[in-house]
């Protein structure tokens, strides 16, 4: 198997957007999705936004996200947090795999995002192909389609390494999710 070569930039650029908001809190739910009822905080739950390969070794990288119970329906549901739903990886993870597999066969997406040190198996890859997931803006760099989250991440990732104060809302608006102000106000 012919080896694959990424310029250490890209990785340094990939690993830090995706280790860098590592044991971050997502708390924000205003109201519940589901019927527009009154929360309560509910618990508190690890959720894994990567698997990144880090010295050789896999590293899982969690952030922590709040669920609410609606005082109305009754539903378990989650903070605002940087996932499309029903999907166990980022979107930064996802917007990056699409991209990719947009040039290049699930397989060599694969072996491409190996290279990065993401992992993510071909069929995870296909199966993103099947979800209700956005287009995403990237920019090519060194001939690969990079998304755009993941520098606007990576930024963000270096300023809180910074001891620079980054909020939930700052990662959720880089990885292209509304705030609760704008959900609503769309609603109304």
């Amino acid at each position: 198997m012919k080896s694959i070569k990424i310029p250490s930039l890209i990785s340094s650029v990939v690993l830090n957007a995706l280790t860098g908001i590592e044991g971050m809190e997502f708390t924000l739910l205003d109201r519940c999705p589901y019927c527009n009822g009154e929360v309560r905080y509910h618990d508190m739950r690890k959720k894994r936004f990567a698997t990144v390969i880090i010295d050789g070794e896999k590293k899982i990288i969690n952030v922590l996200v709040t669920r609410y119970y609606c005082k109305n329906c009754g539903k378990l549901c989650y903070a605002q947090a940087p996932f499309y739903p029903n999907t166990k990886f980022g979107s930064p993870v996802i917007d990056l795999c699409l991209t990719l597999a947009r040039a290049h066969p699930f397989n060599h997406s694969a072996r491409i995002l190996q290279e990065m040190g993401v992992v993510v198996d071909r069929g995870t890859i296909r199966n993103f192909f099947s979800r209700d997931i956005p287009e995403v803006s990237y920019a090519k760099i060194y001939g690969l389609s990079i998304p755009l989250s993941i520098f606007y991440l990576s930024d963000l990732a270096s300023k809180r390494q910074q001891s620079r104060l980054v909020t939930q809302e700052d990662v959720l608006k880089v990885c292209g999710f509304p705030s609760t102000k704008e959900l609503f106000q769309k609603e109304e």
